[in-house]
């Protein structure tokens, strides 16, 4: 056959494979603005001393054969050794797994087995029987149930029925305000939801969600347990312990009781899959999800969270995103939700007018300065849809900023004050002057007990154990603190007393 004729076969035979070729809805298509992205990551993750992220980011015109992938990537280390961080890379998901669990119990309203405004005690009749709380309102997060013992939750023993073991003890709690009244966000919305899916569906929640979400949407490196997670490479998570990154595997909280809320996993692509299906009416590559109707209901809001425009659909918040407004138009409707973990902190968007969605994965948190991870996620998703960057401030308060420094000077004051009154009372004599410094001290460790342990603990929905599991190096400067005051205090004050008797004796 002649060269010419071999050449034209050649490439009739590509473009009949190509017109062959199904349509995925993933098609890739490169990002206009992926060299702006690039950059500002690196210089955001250097300057940050960030270990490891992963990137996606979809955009297309609706149409499923143009929806696609505009930009994948993976940046810097996934553990101690240094590989790599890939597209492919698992990580935590942490709160974006409600979203999924809400995909979960639509997909079983529109099967017809769950009804949005049933009692839950309709198919758990146990749960509360004296309270009602329907499906909407656990979706919405206005049933009532408490934010701070959603968070406690993520400490209960992780055992294989660990999720209906944690919502039969939930039973017994006492609701913040009454079923519909108001919002709370709370973990135990979503978790009470998971239990829900196991119980009309007859599997577990894990199954469940692998055989009608992960699979479907072709989420080949998402999975449903930890184990699993690591068999299949999951990123190590990075804490800045004392200021220095610190691998934190070996203490990462996990249990089956917060499965539905914050413990499935997945990859950058994973969840480039996800947005698709979000942003293409429920549909991805042959597969519909949800349809179209049940998607909408999915991102419409039900409940104000604020007066400034914000408020929740089903496992998400939706706002204005003022920020990306186009010349001649208004802002543009925005869904979002962040995911916060030991070692974790997550964003993912949607901007349905515009076709954009992104999600930004990173192996690391750190509670001065939380709000940073979340600002280069919205940052990014200004500049893939043209925008500049607003390089958004810190959220944090001053002191919260500043938590591990003030922490250190507390303890070296502290320490110094032990040092002072142990010389004091080893000198074996004890003024009236002792008797007044030892007092000062006392009332003021008192007041600073009190206000770290029922004023700013509580006011953060925290308590000394959670602290120690998801910021282990404030956990540790809490109890080193309290050995200093209610410990040191205590064994000071008898010490005293007993040389003020003495001093009393001798005088008589």
């Amino acid at each position: 056959m002649p060269d010419t004729a071999r050449k034209t076969t050649v490439v009739l035979l590509l473009c009949l494979v190509l017109l062959l070729l199904p349509v995925s809805g993933i098609r890739a298509q490169a990002d206009p603005h992926s060299g702006e992205i690039d950059a500002f990551i690196r210089e955001r993750m250097e300057s940050l001393d960030i270990p490891g992220a992963a990137l996606a980011v979809v955009r297309g015109d609706r149409a499923p054969q143009t929806l696609a992938i505009a930009y994948l990537k993976g940046y810097g280390v996934a553990n101690k050794a240094g590989d790599p961080v890939t597209p492919q890379t698992p990580f935590l998901l942490a709160s974006l797994s409600k979203s999924m669990t809400a995909v979960a119990v639509m997909q079983l309203v529109e099967e017809g087995k769950l009804a949005l405004d049933d009692p839950i005690q309709a198919y758990l009749p146990w749960f509360m029987s004296g309270t009602p709380i329907t499906v909407r309102q656990l979706l919405y997060q206005t049933s009532g149930l408490d934010e701070g013992q959603g968070y406690r939750r993520n400490l209960d023993r992780d055992v294989p029925d660990a999720l209906e073991q944690s919502i039969r003890r939930l039973a017994a709690a006492d609701l913040n305000h009454a079923p519909g009244a108001a919002f709370e966000y709370s973990n135990s919305n979503y978790d009470v939801l998971g239990l829900l899916v196991e119980t009309v569906s007859g599997r577990p929640y894990g199954e469940y969600v692998q055989a009608n979400l992960f699979e479907p949407l072709a989420m080949a490196h998402a999975s449903t347990s930890l184990e699993a997670a690591r068999a299949g490479g999951l990123i190590r998570p990075f804490y800045p312990f004392f200021g220095q990154p610190t691998d934190m595997a070996a203490i990462l909280p996990y249990s089956r009781a917060t499965q539905p809320s914050a413990g499935l996993f997945g990859s950058a692509e994973d969840m480039a899959h996800y947005l698709i299906m979000h942003l293409n009416d429920g549909r991805f590559r042959d597969n519909q999800i949800l349809t179209p109707a049940g998607m909408e209901m999915l991102h419409t809001p039900g409940v104000a969270i604020d007066e400034s425009g914000v408020g929740y659909a089903m496992g998400w918040a939706v706002w204005p995103f003022d920020d990306a407004v186009q010349p001649g138009s208004d802002a543009p409707i925005a869904l979002s939700h962040g995911g916060e973990w030991l070692g974790f902190n997550h964003m993912m968007i949607i901007v349905p007018e515009q076709d954009m969605g992104m999600v930004m994965l990173f192996n690391t948190s750190d509670t001065e300065m939380n709000s940073a991870y979340t600002n280069i996620a919205f940052d990014v998703a200004l500049l893939a849809l043209g925008q500049d960057a607003q390089n958004y401030p810190l959220e944090e308060d001053w002191m919260t900023r500043h938590l591990r420094l003030l922490g250190m000077v507390l303890i070296l004051a502290l320490l110094t004050g032990v040092w002072v009154t142990l010389r004091r009372l080893r000198s074996g004599t004890f003024s009236r002057r002792d008797g007044l410094l030892f007092i000062a001290l006392a009332i003021f460790e008192l007041l600073l007990v009190s206000y770290l342990l029922f004023i700013r603990l509580p006011n953060n929905e925290s308590n000394l154990p959670l602290v120690l599991r998801f910021e282990p190096d404030l956990g540790l400067m809490l109890v080193i603190i309290l050995l200093l005051t209610i410990g040191w205090g205590s064994v000071r004050s008898l010490w005293a007393a007993r040389l003020w008797q003495a001093g009393k004796r001798r005088k008589l």
